[in-house]
């Protein structure tokens, strides 16, 4: 399989699906490489092309249980052309359900071809302590690996010979679609209006005028004006947030690791 240019496509608000992606790549470092970031509004609006002599290295975290819908929406407008693809699914140590069949799914009618397919842990976007500072050392590793039986095993493949990935997840999907979820960002009074939050919200559903102004209907609580606000004036909605961090407390204590299948 001739491989000529290599692309990093990832929708990644916390940058850890945007870092497993990375580590992949690396692998590949030899190759032209370009990375199509779909967490910025501007690249979800346009459509790409790619050929049989591109690799496409996509990963998508799971939100409960699905690809984020701004991300499948983008990829959508990805069209291959008996495209090599490695897919990737990111999740928070407690489920990832349906997400990389949604992936596998969408790729696929877009005729790409998988080629690869791997599920990484990372920190939970609600708890930091769920699989608190993954990917880790030990992930790294494994990602890594991964990167390079990739690399060896495309060299010597031939398309038409490759066997079919065995994909996790249900079709018809069991999880619905990703949902609103019963908190809100809310700002405090401590608002220094810097507008970094409207400048990376990747819905863009701050207003550049006034930050205490949010289309909550479409926030997607993807936290990244959380991250970024240097004033801390950020939050979830107290109650309904903390609730919902109580229920991920009980998959703290359970390590889930890394799997990863190569044609």
């Amino acid at each position: 399989m001739k491989i000529l240019k290599v692309y990093q496509v990832y929708f990644s608000p916390s940058e850890t699906t945007k870092k497993v992606v990375n580590e992949i790549a690396k692998a590949f470092k030899d190759y032209p490489t370009e990375e199509i970031d779909l967490t910025r509004y501007e690249n979800r609006q346009n459509c790409y092309c790619f050929t049989e002599t591109d690799l496409v290295i996509v990963g998508a975290p799971a939100y409960a249980g699905r690809i984020p819908a701004p991300e499948a929406d983008a990829l959508s407008r990805f069209k291959g052309l008996n495209t090599p693809v490695v897919l990737v699914a990111t999740y928070g140590n407690k489920a990832l359900d349906d997400t990389m069949m949604e992936l596998y799914k969408i790729m696929t009618r877009q005729e790409f071809i998988p080629v690869a397919a791997g599920i990484f842990p990372c920190q939970h976007t609600f708890l930091p302590e769920l699989a608190q500072g993954r990917p880790d050392e030990k992930d790294l590793d494994i990602i890594q690996t991964f990167g390079r039986r990739l690399r060896d095993r495309l060299r010597i493949a031939v398309s038409y010979s490759l066997r079919k990935l065995e994909i996790p997840g249900s079709f018809p999907y069991e999880k619905p679609p990703m949902g609103v979820f019963p908190f809100q960002v809310e700002t405090s009074e401590y608002c220094i209006y810097c507008m970094l939050c409207a400048d990376v919200c990747p819905m863009q559903v701050i207003s550049h005028d006034n930050p205490f102004s949010i289309d909550h209907t479409s926030c997607i609580r993807c936290g990244s004006c959380l991250r970024i606000c240097p004033a801390q004036a950020k939050s979830f909605t107290e109650g309904p947030f903390t609730a919902l961090q109580e229920i991920l407390r009980d998959y703290v204590d359970e390590r889930q690791e890394p799997w990863y299948m190569i044609c």
